[in-house]
């Protein structure tokens, strides 16, 4: 049975240090039928950091606006049937992609992804597990870390995401009617924090409240 085309959709911005690893994390893949799909509308191009294989896709355009415009763009360029969110500054291990469309298929969900995500800053030396389970209202869908979503390029046709710079994959997630997905391979996916990171501004915040 032919596996379905994988498009790794990729919005990235003045993220040079951390390109070359992004790229290593996709060629890495146990799962071949797949493509890189990078959008870059940064003030430099990244292309003399990227090889010249079929396999990944380039773009890069004047500035596009906020993230759910970037992501919108993206799945606009993708060829496959599933689209696989790839963040510039995570770890994703060689088997994310499998296990991502193993489970999306097996599941039957509109979008899958993971709600307890491990956290690592090589700058403080910490790594963590949070919890991002939304508990302010149990009536409502698992929430999702955007970094690890995949959904049918279908799906999106009908539900793209939000014009938002901030909470544009909670807005997918909650599309009414959309049957969500939180998997456990939560070792398959590490949140690599760095300064210009909102996440681990708020780790901090939240260590200082505590040792005062």
């Amino acid at each position: 049975m032919k596996q379905p085309l994988v498009s790794c959709i990729m919005p990235t911005a003045n993220r040079h240090k951390y390109i070359p690893f992004a790229v290593d994390y996709f060629l890495q893949q146990d799962y071949h039928h797949a493509e890189l799909v990078i959008i870059d509308d940064g003030k430099e191009s990244i292309a003399p950091l990227l090889p010249e294989i079929p396999n990944i896709q380039y773009f890069y355009t004047p500035p596009l606006g906020t993230i759910g415009a970037k992501r919108n763009y993206a799945c606009e360029k993708a060829k496959g049937e599933i689209i696989v969110h790839w963040d510039d500054d995570d770890w994703y291990a060689y088997d994310w992609i499998s296990q991502q469309v193993n489970f999306l298929l097996s599941s039957g969900a509109d979008i899958c992804g993971i709600k307890h995500i491990h956290h690592y800053s090589a700058i403080m030396q910490a790594f963590w597990q949070g919890d991002a389970e939304n508990r302010n209202n149990p009536n409502s869908k698992p929430f999702l870390a955007g970094a690890t979503m995949v959904y049918r390029k279908s799906f999106w046709e009908q539900h793209p995401f939000k014009d938002l710079q901030k909470g544009e994959d909670e807005g997918f997630v909650q599309t009414p009617g959309a049957k969500v997905f939180a998997h456990d391979y939560i070792d398959g996916f590490i949140a690599m924090l760095h300064p210009d990171n909102t996440t681990i501004k708020s780790f901090e915040n939240r260590n200082h409240k505590k040792n005062h």
